[in-house]
């Protein structure tokens, strides 16, 4: 028995509208940032140390970093001599994108590891993988916000997406500067008129405080 075709002319616009209106999007946003906004994400990254050769930033839906499912005994202590060995690593959170074309750029994790992933993990982004050999400030979206820093809410109505969570993965030493960071973006965040759409002069503001791993 064979299958009439779909002749609905409004099924078939819809996979094409998608892809125009995230297009459309991304160009607003383009188009209302400081036009140097690929550096400044680069500057401010550099402020956790991160290194465009080696760095792995992890993406995360909203609401879900650090839900993980639960370990066994066995992982756990593996995961505690691994720490005590190399130092450990850990993941901050930096930043949020609203932007669903980082899915199609991210790198697909292929373990499940309960120690790493959580139901919202969907993937990584690391120059070593990358097919085109991209840095991860290279494939993040425009639209990313620093962590405490207001989202436009014309953005995150115009993606209309639930939103993504970045998180940058650093050496365990890195807490103590991670809080005197997080601190500063959380009392700028609290500023009146602060707008990540223009020049973020607060880069130098937070200069001072950053890492690095020499």
């Amino acid at each position: 028995m064979s299958t009439a075709p779909n002749n609905n002319p409004k099924d078939k616009k819809r996979p094409h509208q998608k892809v125009q209106t995230i297009s459309k999007a991304e160009s607003i946003v383009s188009s209302q940032v400081f036009d140097n906004r690929r550096n400044e994400i680069y500057e401010y990254l550099k402020l956790f140390g991160y290194n465009p050769d080696k760095t792995i930033i992890q993406v995360h839906i909203t609401g879900f970093f650090r839900k993980k499912g639960q370990p066994t005994q066995r992982e756990k202590e593996r995961h505690t001599a691994a720490v005590k060995r190399y130092g450990g690593t850990s993941f901050v959170i930096v930043g949020r994108t609203h932007d669903p074309s980082i899915v199609e750029n991210v790198i697909k994790p292929k373990k499940k590891n309960p120690l790493e992933t959580s139901p919202g993990y969907i993937g990584y982004l690391w120059k070593n993988k990358d097919p085109q050999k991209r840095a991860p400030h290279e494939v993040i979206p425009l639209d990313i916000t620093p962590i405490h820093l207001p989202y436009p809410t014309d953005w995150k109505n115009m993606f209309a997406t639930k939103g993504f969570m970045l998180a940058l993965h650093v050496p365990a030493s890195f807490s103590k500067y991670k809080n005197r960071i997080t601190r500063v973006l959380y009392r700028l965040g609290r500023r009146e008129g602060i707008d990540v759409k223009n020049k973020w002069t607060f880069l130098n503001e937070i200069g001072e405080y950053g890492y690095s791993f020499i």
